[in-house]
């Protein structure tokens, strides 16, 4: 489902935006879930497990800009599509160095505001179509890869870990862990940080010697002999 994010501390231009944004989904016939924000602050928390594909940000608010914001949600989601919208437009050569897709003076228009969605939409359709199909008892599962936070393997069976809390298991597998990854998961998405734990790359928020906090807040440990490994194909990620 297409997540979208806005953030604005002036009401009126909050209220307007949204009820574009809602005017927009309905036309597409597009089920989204909206998160509407007052302080950046709020925005920059929520969002590290809420992940909107789509950002629509105010620039001027108190104590954070949104040029701030988006330069903290883009260390995490380095994919996102960010739309500013400002009454300000001495902002707008600063506000490219976080590579939005569009700066809309207030009051936002409705015509410009859609062909903006158009676009991002463009953008996030492949991303958004990443997904993996996963056998479980009784069937197939479709997994969004980007909602996988880290598989583990116990007693013969795989497990993901998902960013709500489920928990999504196969049948008994006859195949050991590594040989499962390699049939299932041979891209670059996955590390190995301990025998039986595999780690989403785009999940890490932190790592250290011993262990991986992920954005859903869970922690996972590091085993001594893969911590060199994992530390630098994180690097190279973040560094894409």
């Amino acid at each position: 489902m297409l997540r979208i994010a806005i953030c604005d501390d002036d009401r009126s231009d909050r209220e307007r935006i949204c009820g574009f944004v809602s005017e927009y989904l309905k036309g597409k016939e597009i089920r989204a879930e909206v998160k509407v924000f007052d302080h950046p602050d709020k925005l920059i928390q929520d969002c590290e497990t809420f992940r909107p594909q789509i950002y629509l940000l105010d620039i001027v608010m108190p104590m954070v800009t949104g040029i701030q914001a988006a330069r903290e949600l883009r260390w995490n989601q380095p994919d996102a599509q960010i739309i500013f919208a400002t009454s300000e437009s001495s902002y707008a050569l600063e506000s490219f160095d976080v590579n939005p897709i569009n700066y809309i003076l207030k009051p936002v228009a409705k015509d410009k505001l859609f062909s903006t969605l158009d676009l991002a939409l463009t953008r996030i359709e492949t991303d958004d179509g990443k997904s993996v199909t996963v056998k479980i008892k009784g069937g197939m599962c479709s997994l969004r890869l980007d909602d996988i936070m880290y598989i583990d393997y116990r007693n013969h069976v795989v497990s993901y870990h998902m960013a709500d809390g489920e928990v999504v298991s196969t049948p008994t597998l006859r195949i050991g862990f590594m040989e499962y990854m390699d049939e299932n998961h041979s891209g670059q998405d996955f590390i190995r940080c301990h025998e039986s734990i595999s780690v989403n790359l785009t999940a890490i928020d932190k790592l250290t010697k011993t262990d991986i906090t992920l954005r859903s807040k869970e922690v996972v440990p590091v085993s001594k002999s893969r911590y060199a490994e994992v530390a630098d194909r994180y690097m190279d990620y973040r560094l894409e």
